[in-house]
């Protein structure tokens, strides 16, 4: 199976991880970081052979992009990810997926309304020690 094209839009603290663990994985080719900080995209990019941009236009140019990871802050994330979805590409944001319940519906709505996954990243969610807590709630 051929790698999944993707790109990470913010690669400051959290966005580097996520952008390291892809160009780390035979699973996908990492083809763009892309920050409003241009030097911290270039020096990461820079770092692992792949593009660097500003733009997030530019990534959503590459039809070699077929999913994007959001690393933004939290106030950007339901226009970055509409943007994403709105050009066919699957999507990965960061917590939270948006600052409203409305705004995360229609990101919803658009992922299903054009079969693309979106999904909201919650750190450690599937750790051991969260899934103990979890059971042991469940449990009483």
């Amino acid at each position: 199976m051929k790698p999944l094209g993707v790109a990470v839009v913010g690669v400051g603290s959290w966005g580097v991880n996520l952008a390291r663990n892809f160009s780390g994985s035979s699973d996908y080719a990492l083809r763009w970081v892309c920050d409003l900080h241009g030097e911290r995209a270039r020096a990461f990019a820079h770092s692992r052979g792949v593009r660097a941009t500003t733009a997030l236009d530019q990534v959503l140019e590459d039809s070699g992009v077929e999913a994007v990871a959001i690393a933004t802050p939290a106030a950007s994330h339901a226009e970055v990810a509409m943007a994403c979805l709105d050009t066919g590409r699957h999507v990965l944001v960061e917590k939270p997926m948006a600052l409203s319940v409305a705004e995360a519906q229609k990101l919803s709505a658009a992922a299903a309304q054009r079969g693309l996954a979106l999904m909201c990243d919650h750190t450690y969610i599937y750790a051991p020690a969260v899934r103990t807590i979890r059971a042991m709630i469940q449990g009483g």
